[in-house]
């Protein structure tokens, strides 16, 4: 796309949704995930930095899906390899914190090329409904973790108005 086409769309979606439109967008947890820094952005895809010779991980680990319905809600976690016995779940209001130890299958072999995460991993979920540690389910298969609660569904009372 030429720069100046995009220039008049960006300037279209900020007038046709007020003048904070991109800075909300960009404000978003969901889209802080998507950017990259300057440092990221110097890496190429074999994950280490050109700059520092340091390998990076550029995703955020584990990898997470959440399913919502309307009585209920499944945060999926991805952790292919990792035991069970290594893995803690902690819950702070709607934040969900998940944190373990990704260990190397073979670690007597040299890595000569990886793409998989090893090592100490913390991630923090915002849940959407704030509940009590007792009402979560967690169930280990295969290497998925599915962290999964019940809605608590409560009606008004319907107030007549006079």
């Amino acid at each position: 796309m030429e720069m100046d086409k995009l220039k008049q769309w960006m300037e279209l979606a900020k007038n046709m949704h007020g003048g904070d439109f991109w800075t909300n967008i960009f404000d978003q947890e969901f889209t802080k995930q998507f950017m990259m820094s300057d440092q990221q952005f110097n890496s190429p895809s074999d994950g280490v930095n050109r700059k520092t010779g340091q390998e990076e991980k550029l995703r955020t680990y584990p990898i997470i899906d959440i399913l919502e319905g309307e009585s209920e809600v499944i945060v999926l976690i991805e952790l292919p390899g990792v035991p069970k016995e290594n893995i803690e779940l902690g819950l702070n209001g709607n934040i969900l914190t998940i944190k373990g130890n990704a260990s190397p299958l073979h670690p007597h072999l040299k890595k000569t090329y990886t793409e998989r995460f090893y090592g100490d991993f913390l991630r923090q979920i915002t849940l959407p409904d704030t509940i009590a540690p007792n009402q979560l389910s967690a169930k280990f298969w295969n290497g998925l973790l599915f962290v999964g609660y019940q809605r608590i569904i409560e009606k008004g009372e319907i107030i007549p108005i006079d």
